[in-house]
């Protein structure tokens, strides 16, 4: 039951790859593909942005400044 259940994912995906490639003309997959890389490089930039160094240093600005609870805000 299993081995059929693989065979007609196995069958569909090809068949939605088939239709899809035969479907889209060469400016659209371009296309696709640019955005596909964008995509790529913004989250490679946001993952960037959440290094450990940079937390590092933003807690240390955090602690400098006296935290939560700086003297600014007290009355």
């Amino acid at each position: 039951m299993q081995l059929l259940g693989l065979i007609l994912l196995a069958a569909s995906s090809w068949y939605l790859w088939k239709l899809t490639s035969n479907f889209l003309d060469e400016p659209t997959k371009k296309e696709l593909s640019n955005s596909f890389n964008d995509l790529k490089n913004k989250l490679k930039d946001s993952k960037e942005s959440f290094s450990k160094a940079k937390i590092s240093k933003a807690w240390e600005k955090y602690k400098d400044e006296g935290g939560a609870l700086s003297k600014k805000d007290k009355k």
